[in-house]
Parts: structure tokens; sequence; C-alpha cells
């Protein structure tokens, strides 16, 4: 299978299975993306929303589909999954690609209250709270991926980063050295080995817990997921990862294939990977 490979949103990402026509299209796609939702894109939707922070504005189509997806995934994961978390994120030193991060000796800064203010949308129109800054991330990129594979006129695959999307059979790798057979929808991979930085001499990353305001503390270093999309596989990884022990029954009472991977390489499975792997059903 033909591969096509670029990079957007921090990562590579891989069209396997395109025509010439969809790699272009999917590749436009991701960078029209990233200038309406990128934190580092200076002119980019969601700084001008979060400058609009205690009045109301008015956003495209695109951008208020995306909040409202946002802010589902946060009512469906008890809080965790949610895009208020911008100042957090700042205050723990992404403020840019964390390719381009470097270890600066002073601490990281007090995250500001609220983490998880109020944000209201109606429509087209959205108002946050002062103080309240959003990160998309969370979402963004999953959806890129579905949207992507939508794109194609045939049997192929999307990945970016953690998050790969495949129509026909896959043999996907995972965190650890091992592989799964993905028959139908999507494999996500959530964790805190690649998107990390130094401050003070304390490692921070990408996933914020709302709860502290500061990068998660959790026994998982990655934790992969399984959906019927990108986007519902990415969501319940970033959950599982952020509920700490709790992650692989949170999942496994919502009948979701989870695999848990710590910093020593020990490996958790819920129960319903093991019924995924055992019967060869599709991902649901």
């Amino acid at each position: 299978m033909s591969e096509y490979r670029f990079v957007a949103m921090g990562c590579e990402v891989i069209v396997g299975g395109g025509t010439t026509a969809d790699d272009a299209a999917i590749e436009r796609l991701f960078a029209e993306r990233e200038v309406v939702f990128s934190r580092f894109v200076r002119q980019s939707e969601l700084n001008r929303v979060n400058a609009s922070a205690g009045r109301w504005t008015v956003v495209s189509p695109l951008f208020a589909e995306t909040l409202r997806i946002a802010l589902d995934a946060a009512d469906e994961t008890e809080g965790l999954v949610r895009p208020t978390l911008g100042g957090a994120l700042e205050a723990a030193g992404y403020t840019r690609d964390s390719s381009m991060l470097t270890p600066d000796p002073a601490p990281p800064a007090t995250p500001p209250q609220p983490t998880g203010g109020p944000v209201f949308a109606l429509g087209l129109v959205v108002g946050l709270e002062p103080g309240v800054a959003l990160d998309l991330n969370g979402v963004v990129k999953a959806l890129a991926v579905d949207d992507s594979l939508a794109l194609m006129h045939g049997e192929g695959f999307v990945s970016a980063g953690g998050d790969v999307a495949a129509r026909g059979e896959l043999t996907v790798e995972l965190p650890g050295e091992r592989s799964v057979s993905l028959r139908r929808g999507a494999l996500a991979t959530s964790g805190s080995t690649k998107r990390w930085w130094l401050r003070g001499g304390q490692v921070q990353h990408h996933l914020i817990d709302p709860r502290t305001g500061r990068p998660a503390e959790t026994p998982w270093s990655q934790v992969t997921a399984c959906g019927a999309s990108c986007l519902a596989a990415d969501i319940a990884a970033k959950a599982g990862f952020l509920m700490g022990e709790r992650g692989p029954g949170w999942l496994d009472r919502k009948g979701i294939p989870a695999r848990f991977l710590t910093a020593v390489g020990e490996v958790t499975v819920n129960d319903a990977w093991r019924s995924s792997m055992r019967e060869a059903v599709p991902c649901i």
C-alpha cells in the first residue's frame, strides 16, 4: 500500500492507500484545521476567541461544531477531557510545539483558576468567562483523522501521532512493541511519553488533570483505546489515562477495549480488550 507523509499539528501524518488527489486534500484539511485551532498560530480563530474572554464573540461553523463536540466529551468523561485547560497548559510551559521546548530552570507557574469555568455556546455565538482559555487539541486531531478518512475513495488509513483510523483491515503497532489487527474503526493512544518538557527540573506533559490544573499523575505512561471513530477512541484513551487506576474498570463499564502501559513496560488490559482479541470483533 502506498504511503504519503507530511507534518501537521506537531506530528507526522501518514496516509495509506490514497490517490494523489486524496493525499493533497488530506494535507490541505490538516493545514486548514491547524490555522483555525492552533494555540501556536498567532492569528488562529482559537486565539481570537480566547482573547475575547468576558464577552460574546461570533465563530465559524467549524469552530462552533468542534467546541460542541469538546463540551460533549467533557460530559461523557466526568469533566476530565475538557476544552477549558488552555491557561493550565500555558502555566505548565506548553507555549509552543513541544519539539521546540527547551529545559527552563524556572518552575511551572501556578495554574489559573478556574480551569473549567462555564462556556456559553449558542449557534455561532460563544462566550467565555474572564480567565477561561480554550484548548481544543483534545478533539481536533482525532476529528481531522476521521474527516480525512472520509475523503478517501477506497480502502486505506490515516494516522496522526497516536491516532489511526482505517477502512479495511490494518496491522497497527502498539506501544511496547506489540501489534494488533484493526478490522474496522480506529485506535488512539494518549500518554506522556512524546509531548513532555522540563520546568524547574520537573517533567511536564500536555495531559492536564482538571482537578489540579497540573499535568496528571497516573500509573500509566500510555493508554490505547479502540472505537468506531478516531474521535471516540481518542476521548476514551485520554479519559483512561487521566482516571489512573480507575481507568480500566471505567472503560469496561462503557464497553470500550483499552490497553494500559506503565513506564516500565508492564501491560494491563481491560476485559473488553481481552474479549475483542479473543473474538476478533471490530471496534465498536
